[in-house]
């Protein structure tokens, strides 16, 4: 017999929180102002009051603003439940929230049982004396977040310049995008967010276990596995463990005697079969089966998964071992092999993380290793992801960076904070470091820079440094000792933090005001975009490219058909259109930005379609120059990878999971295999978004096969006749960047610079296994001649389509839609006469059994 659970999600009710009642039990049916609804549970406020009808959904997509208030009252949730006997039998009785979301008061049976206000970790609490067989009544109150954020800033004093939306945010230990950020609206919201169920125990449960790779050398690895329990009675109790993998398998049992909470094994794995990121090798995972008895039953089991591996952080703030002239300065090592991070920073995928399914995480994260990704950076104004986030990028090779739950302000350095960040830590870390995923624990996001270059004003107190710089970093050390922490990002030796404005010229100021100079180690880059410098300020001399860029990005709209969740006054400058970017002068900046390139226009969707593109092409320039340079820079996190709320924002896939340019683009230069240029650095940095000058041709190879091939660069006419042409040979080694070719004049600054393009293509036996379009005007200036659009489909299966599409002319940023809708393997592509260019459209099971019926728009066609 193993621990005996009763799952209470499911259907619950719910209402808010009547002034009438004073007691719990004015709350029962009996009551005439009973007025229970029904919810399902996992949930939010906003979710449950949705299914009940009492909202209506578009509504508040269209107008977030006018539902901040719901947060304001109590609400309470209610569960009536029988208990089957086999539970009551149980000795002891828990009763455990995995989240509740955030300021709880939690009663059994008119009784209190606890009071909650974490929103991060999950709860378990004692409530053997509280059941009875039939009819239990379990309630939970939610206190208005916000009021009660505002009194402990009233009680504490107001101390900080919140960075984003209201300073009272930072004394709530809740999601704090949930507040208003710069992508989302306000909607703070309540509820049980997580699971909820019952467990009954025997003599013990296995409370924790903790699984490290202690040992790895070529042919063998040693794998540490310690066990906590949790006693409910002194008694001798064995734990027997099972480890199977890939042509593996061992057991052996641990003895506890009375009183022993702890005990640990080491298990030696011949020929392990590791662990690697994603484009790395494989991803093979053992399995952990653990089996607690007391002499006469099974008391409790469990199983948990887990890879073999080593990660490490070559940094000298993470490694103070590390040499401080290692390049790059900010390197992770995996397996003892240096890997180039090719990634994204995430956010929370929705306002109510409570309705987030499985469904959703499965298709966003394929979505982020189909791009060729290798890390995602869970943002540290959000919320530690769920179970399923992390076994989902073991699965699929995604490393993750993983935030504290700090962002962009002051915290409270009282006790009574520090307390409750280190339970929040303790359980985090507990729960997280078996993930072979787990790359990095970094204290918060922005604080110390933003204190560092007065934003959260100028000589002021770092208030909160202690949780980052000695609470955080000494939990880490002793929970998870393999895993490296940072204290924050942006980050940099000494006091170098660079403002916002400018990088190179702040960079420079730095080295002449710090002796030694200061060294960037991760960066944001936000003089772009938020400093509305030209994209070209992205490109800097070599000794100047950092060691790992964690944010940079620009904003675009979504969708066409997200947009439409915007409201009915569709327009480019309407209310309704404007309201939903949520940056301050967020708006001015896309215009301008897309103007730099693009024609005005008064039609939405082609606005959207070429600020899509500027966002799309500044980030695949900035993305394509670090990658030439990979013996300074080790890896970049373009913000953001998708978005929790309807909105004009950074994410590459919008809320509905709709891929902006963005995601197309980023399978392409996020591709093993990048054939790119070497941009010419002496040109003026006019125009806030423009071509770049190709001065030479490079190939990056970041697979572990070496590439012999051929480089081909093809000066096009824009109706695909070839100009000119040079070929070069090409050897290029595993994990390394080519010598940089260089280009003939006539390439570099063709005499019909409006009417032409550079193509480049890698080709192994006349098989393309790399290629680039580079335009040497902005769009606005060139002589587009028209490209007809032709589109043979083939049936490939039941729900799979393949499209072969050829132009006449090319077909620049060609995107695809269908009707259906449909997913497509690429799409605001290039077709380039007369190669056609392969997709495949995929429809879900119940999509269509007619050819897809398919709509084009290019810049060539707009």
């Amino acid at each position: 017999m193993a621990v005996t659970t009763l799952d209470l999600t499911g259907i619950w009710q719910f209402k808010e929180y009547p002034t009438y009642a004073r007691r719990m039990r004015d709350l029962e049916p009996a009551h005439p102002r009973a007025g229970w609804l029904d919810t399902p549970v996992p949930s939010s406020i906003y979710s449950s009051l949705i299914h009940a009808g009492r909202i209506d959904p578009a509504d508040l997509d269209a107008n977030p603003e006018a539902y901040q208030g719901l947060s304001d009252n109590p609400w309470v949730y209610r569960k009536v439940f029988d208990v089957p006997a086999d539970l009551l039998e149980c000795p002891r009785k828990h009763l455990v929230f995995e989240g509740l979301d955030t300021i709880a008061g939690i009663w059994l049976n008119e009784k209190l049982v606890a009071r909650t206000d974490n929103m991060f970790i999950g709860h378990r609490f004692d409530i053997t004396d509280l059941l009875k067989p039939a009819g239990n009544v379990l309630l939970v109150k939610f206190e208005p977040p916000v009021k009660h954020a505002q009194r402990l800033m009233k009680r504490h004093a107001a101390f900080t310049n919140a960075g984003f939306s209201n300073p009272h945010r930072v004394y709530i230990r809740k999601a704090q995008y949930q507040f208003g950020w710069d992508f989302a609206p306000t909607l703070p919201g309540c509820g049980i967010w997580r699971p909820v169920r019952i467990e009954g125990l025997h003599a013990a449960r296995i409370a924790d276990v903790h699984i490290r790779t202690i040992d790895l050398a070529e042919k063998t690895a040693d794998l540490r596995i310690a066990v906590t329990l949790d006693a409910v009675e002194d008694t001798d109790l064995i734990c027997t463990l099972a480890v199977t993998g890939p042509g593996f398998a061992t057991a052996c049992d641990l003895s506890f005697s009375p009183g022993q909470h702890t005990h640990s094994t080491v298990i030696h794995v011949p020929s392990p079969h590791l662990w690697w990121p994603n484009g790395h090798g494989g991803q093979p995972l053992y399995i952990l089966d653990l089996e607690l008895k007391t002499r006469r039953r099974t008391i409790d089991r469990h199983t948990a998964k887990f890879g073999i591996r080593t990660i490490r952080l070559q940094c000298p703030v993470a490694d103070p071992g590390a040499r401080h002239d290692a390049e790059p300065a900010f390197q992770f090592i995996v397996n003892g092999r240096p890997i180039r991070v090719r990634g994204a920073n995430w956010t929370p995928a929705s306002m109510h993380p409570g309705d987030l399914t499985d469904a959703r995480y499965e298709a966003l994260l394929h979505a982020a290793r189909d791009a060729h990704m290798n890390m995602l950076r869970v943002w540290g104004g959000g919320y530690y992801e769920s179970d399923r986030f992390y076994d989902l990028c073991d699965e699929l090779g995604l490393l993750v960076w993983q935030d504290f739950m700090f962002a962009c302000a002051y915290y409270p350095d009282r006790q009574w904070f520090g307390d409750q960040v280190q339970a929040e830590a303790v359980r985090t870390i507990e729960r997280l470091r078996n993930h072979p995923c787990l790359a990095l624990w970094c204290g918060n996001n922005e604080i110390d820079w933003l204190h560092a270059i007065g934003q959260l004003g100028k000589g002021r107190k770092f208030y909160g440094k202690a949780i980052f710089h000695q609470i955080l970093p000494r939990l880490v050390a002793q929970l998870d000792g393999d895993t490296s922490y940072i204290p924050t990002t942006p980050l940099a030796t000494g006091d170098g933090f660079l403002p916002l404005q400018d990088f190179h010229s702040d960079l420079a100021a730095a080295r002449r005001r710090e002796k030694p100079a200061p060294r960037p180690l991760t960066t944001h880059r936000w003089d772009v975009w938020s400093g509305c410098r030209p994209v070209r300020r992205y490109l800097c001399p070599a000794e100047d490219v950092p060691a790992f860029v964690t944010e940079f990005g620009l904003q675009a709209p979504p969708a066409a058909a997200t947009i439409r969740r915007f409201g009915t006054d569709l327009r480019i400058q309407s209310p309704t259109f404007e309201k939903h970017n949520y940056q301050i002068d967020g708006n001015a900046r896309l215009h301008a930005y897309t103007a730099a390139g693009f024609a005005p226009t008064a039609d939405l969707d082609r606005f959207a379609y070429h600020a899509q593109l500027t966002q799309a092409r500044s980030v695949k320039q900035y993305v394509e120059f670090l990658r030439i340079h990979n013996r300074r820079n080790s890896g970049v996190l373009f913000w953001q990878f998708n978005e929790p709320a309807p909105a004009i924002s950074w994410s590459a896939v919008d809320v509905d999971g709709r891929p902006k340019a963005l995601y197309y683009y980023a399978r392409r230069f996020y591709a093993p295999v990048l054939v790119t240029i070497v941009p010419c650095l002496d040109e003026p940095t006019t125009g806030l978004a423009r071509p770049l000058r190709p001065e030479a041709v490079v190939v990056v190879n970041d697979s572990p096969a070496t590439i012999t091939a051929t480089l081909e660069a093809r000066l096009l006419h824009l109706t695909g006749r070839l100009l000119d042409r040079i070929t070069f040979p090409v050897l290029v080694g595993p994990f390394s960047v080519s010598t940089p070719l260089k280009l003939p004049r006539a390439l570099v600054t063709p005499d019909a610079s409006r009417c032409c393009a550079l193509h480049l293509l890698l080709k192994q036996d006349d098989t393309a296994i790399a290629r680039n379009l580079f335009l040497y005007v902005p769009d606005k200036h060139i002589q587009w001649p028209p490209a007809n659009i032709s589109a043979h489909t083939e049936r490939l299966t039941d729900t799979v389509w393949e499209v072969a599409l050829t132009a006449d002319a090319v077909a620049k940023d060609l995107r695809i839609t269908s009707e259906p809708p449909a997913a497509f393997s690429d799409n605001f592509l290039d077709v380039i006469p007369p190669r056609p260019a392969k997709i495949h459209v995929t429809y879900p099971p119940e999509g269509t059994t007619e050819a897809p019926v398919l709509t084009f728009r290019s810049v060539t066609n707009p």
